[in-house]
């Protein structure tokens, strides 16, 4: 019987946690036959760590309680900043790593030192990591096949690029282009998880598969960089006013000629400072994603009235979701820039979180409602009592 993998995009906040999870009988169960982390950051971490511990600790039947592969796709904080929580839970039950990779060039100490303090925490060698590789791709290009630096059974892990250079970029923009992005394939399917990876990232992915789409099926895409508009464009500036003001070419053909994805998902933290998701990056990968039955997802609209609150509760069937589902704005002024905290919000501001989950089976006739599934979390206020915010690291 064909495996059930799933790709668990985790409620985190501002950030991208995701955990994948394999079962070899095509069933979810309590304890998975193979776990992967990709990334492991954000700024609502609790129920993330909550997440991955549970499941890590479910695996009664291994020598030790084991997460099987931890890959980090670039140094930002929002990427790797629970790392050091996360080490500490899973040194509670003895928890063990099986194979680390990591992305992105110029690592600072500081990033470092939370890899190690993980690293340490599982038992597992700091100095057998390699921070600052070289570049490197599992997609040769041409006619040869596809290499991969993990796999389960069926299920391989691959990375269609890595450690990009990009001269002359600013530090920012040389972490973020930099980024591992992930392609979880199971020989029918493919999930494919860019971390922050810019137009920089996409325009050489673009080149690399010559006009042609990775997989013919890419299941799910989570959009780059978590739907940044500075990143995505080639021409950011904040005076723009309309979006005819940005040169679209590469993200577009990134989604419509690379990817084709018939599901997209972006971690989303509403009244984060950095305004992310932004709902016309995410417009650009609509156009072939699935028709689904009308759902709701929020993302941050940014070309309207900039007096105005511009997170907005959007209606959608397309197959297109979000971490957080609705979002109830009381207050008609967004919040300043750097401003927030408990007093900004009012009790009217009420969101529905909760983790987007990616179904990878053998089977080519799933529904498409069936592919992709939102869970629920709760519903909280953004200001309550529940979680102190902690202000989203620059994109």
């Amino acid at each position: 019987m064909p495996s059930l993998t799933l790709v668990k995009l985790l409620w985190c906040g501002q950030g991208m946690t995701t955990l994948v999870e394999i079962y070899d009988g095509g069933v979810e169960k309590d304890a998975a036959d193979y776990l992967a982390l990709i990334d492991c950051g954000g700024n609502y971490g609790q129920h993330a760590i909550d997440q991955i511990k549970d499941k890590v600790a479910k695996r009664t039947t291994t020598p030790n309680k084991m997460l099987d592969l931890v890959v980090i796709s670039h140094q930002d904080e929002d990427h790797n900043g629970l790392l050091g929580a996360l080490g500490k839970e899973l040194k509670t039950i003895d928890a063990r790593v099986g194979s680390v990779r990591i992305g992105g060039l110029s690592w600072i100490q500081g990033n470092k030192d939370t890899m190690t303090e993980f690293l340490t925490a599982v038992k597992y060698d700091p100095g057998t990591v390699a921070f600052d590789a070289p570049a490197e791709s599992n997609y040769p290009g041409g006619s040869v096949a596809p290499t991969h630096f993990a796999a389960h059974k069926d299920v391989k892990f691959r990375l269609l690029i890595s450690n990009l250079d990009v001269p002359g970029a600013t530090p920012d923009i040389v972490r973020n282009g930099s980024s591992a992005v992930v392609v979880v394939d199971n020989g029918i399917n493919t999930v494919v998880l860019p971390g922050d990876a810019t137009f920089q990232t996409m325009r050489e992915i673009n080149t690399k598969l010559g006009g042609a789409q990775l997989t013919p099926q890419v299941l799910a895409l989570e959009i780059p960089h978590h739907g940044a508009l500075r990143t995505a464009v080639e021409n950011y500036a904040t005076s723009g006013k309309k979006k005819t003001d940005f040169t679209w070419t590469i993200i577009e053909d990134f989604a419509t000629k690379a990817m084709k994805p018939k599901n997209v998902g972006a971690s989303a933290g509403p009244w984060n400072v950095d305004n992310h998701p932004v709902k016309e990056v995410i417009d650009v990968f609509e156009g072939t994603t699935d028709t689904v039955p009308t759902h709701t997802y929020v993302a941050f609209v940014f070309f309207q009235n900039r007096s105005m609150v511009r997170w907005a509760t959007i209606d959608s069937t397309r197959a297109v979701q979000t971490t957080v589902q609705k979002l109830k704005v009381k207050q008609k002024k967004a919040p300043k820039k750097r401003k927030l905290g408990p007093g900004v919000a009012t009790a009217g501001n009420k969101f529905v979180y909760g983790d987007i989950v990616y179904r990878l089976t053998g089977a080519l006739s799933l529904r498409p409602e069936d592919m992709v599934e939102f869970r629920p979390c709760r519903t909280f206020g953004m200001h309550g009592p529940d979680e102190d915010v902690v202000q989203a690291p620059q994109p």
